[in-house]
């Protein structure tokens, strides 16, 4: 496995952390996904848009004061960033689009469900699954994946080979879709057949990495 660099933790956590009974479940599955991305099914996906569709009408009330605080440290401390597109997997309703928008001007933002996706303001927004992303191959200098799962072959297919990935979990390894950041690392390199190096830290309840090929600087 590739070197992983843990930076200190500059962003102190705030008591009050919020705790989410589905976590473990979901852990599960995502791990399962990032291990072998042929298990995900039209069910799971199904199941996806059904329950992110009801939690659609309260998603930013009820998570906007704490998603954004992982990203943001990993943008102000995990470059450099390379120039081009940048893909926004999971979108949501747009509450990262913004920040993202910050460091690489042309984003087009993915997420499976339309209640989610129609409530965001992101310019290009497209309706559509991370395990068939709408991007060509080595079209993309970043992937932004922000508490959503993990399709390895896809995110190697459409980076370019100096491209990066933003792994950000917003309330760290107790998110639901937390998998290990090793986990992560070893998926890229099973699929590109390649080395690679993640820098990543802790900020507020949430952590975040920043993957690459190669060896650490």
């Amino acid at each position: 496995m590739g070197q992983i660099t843990e930076l200190t933790q500059v962003v102190p956590a705030d008591p009050g952390k919020p705790v989410r009974p589905e976590a473990a479940a979901s852990q599960r599955s995502s791990r399962e996904l990032a291990e072998d991305p042929t298990t995900w099914s039209q069910d799971q996906a199904d199941e996806v848009v059904r329950r992110y569709t009801e939690l659609a009408p309260v998603w930013d009330g009820d998570r906007g004061g704490y998603r954004s605080v992982p990203l943001t440290d990993a943008l102000h401390r995990g470059g450099p960033w390379p120039d081009g597109l940048c893909l926004e997997v999971g979108c949501g309703t747009g509450l990262l689009s913004a920040l993202i928008q910050g460091v690489w001007p042309k984003v087009v933002s993915l997420d499976l469900t339309w209640a989610m996706l129609s409530r965001s303001p992101a310019p290009w927004r497209v309706l559509g699954d991370a395990s068939q992303l709408p991007a060509g191959d080595a079209s993309a200098q970043a992937v932004v994946l922000a508490d959503v799962p993990l399709f390895a072959d896809e995110v190697v297919r459409t980076l370019t080979p100096d491209g990066v990935v933003v792994w950000s979990n917003a309330l760290g390894e107790d998110a639901p879709h937390h998998v290990p950041i090793g986990t992560v690392l070893d998926a890229l390199e099973r699929a590109s057949q390649a080395d690679w190096s993640a820098v990543m830290s802790h900020a507020g309840w949430g952590l975040w990495a920043v993957l690459r090929r190669g060896e650490a600087a």
